[in-house]
């Protein structure tokens, strides 16, 4: 019997930015079946998806971009990030705040954080560093793909 797909949110997705191209999404995790399941998901809703493993690609994007007027590199920058609290060289919580320190925020795309390890103090360290949303593992995917369709429709 085949398995029934779940719903997709690509009409709200694709028609919300009222852009040309389809939103970039640069997505952060360690465990590969994680990044992999993610990407596969965001890019069925028609989100194009840049893969890593650690935060650097993420700081060097808000760095290389501080000095820039965004639209002029739309084709290199994201629209939206989201990155696992816990990596090994380098946690999202302290690129946020590396961000925050060299005053590139303003300029970086907004944050979802997903996490195992999500207690209280931690989602109101990420929400006092600006992160737009945080999602404690296991979480349903449909509600990583709303909150990325709203803050790309913001």
């Amino acid at each position: 019997m085949p398995r029934e797909q779940p719903k997709k949110h690509s009409e709200r997705s694709e028609n919300v930015t009222g852009c040309d191209r389809s939103p970039h999404v640069l997505l952060i995790e360690d465990d590969e079946e994680m990044l992999n399941m993610l990407s596969e998901a965001l890019m069925q809703e028609g989100y194009r998806v840049t893969k890593c493993t650690e935060t650097l690609d993420w700081l060097l994007s808000c760095i290389h971009c501080s000095g820039k007027d965004m639209s002029s590199s739309a084709n290199n920058s994201f629209d939206v990030v989201i990155s696992d609290i816990r990596l090994p060289k380098m946690g999202g919580l302290d690129a946020l705040r590396i961000i925050n320190d060299l005053d590139c925020a303003e300029i970086c795309p907004p944050t979802i954080f997903i996490t195992a390890f999500g207690d209280e103090e931690t989602h109101s360290m990420a929400r006092k560093l600006g992160a737009a949303e945080v999602l404690d593992k296991p979480f349903d995917i449909n509600d990583l793909i709303r909150k990325v369709c709203e803050l790309v429709s913001t």
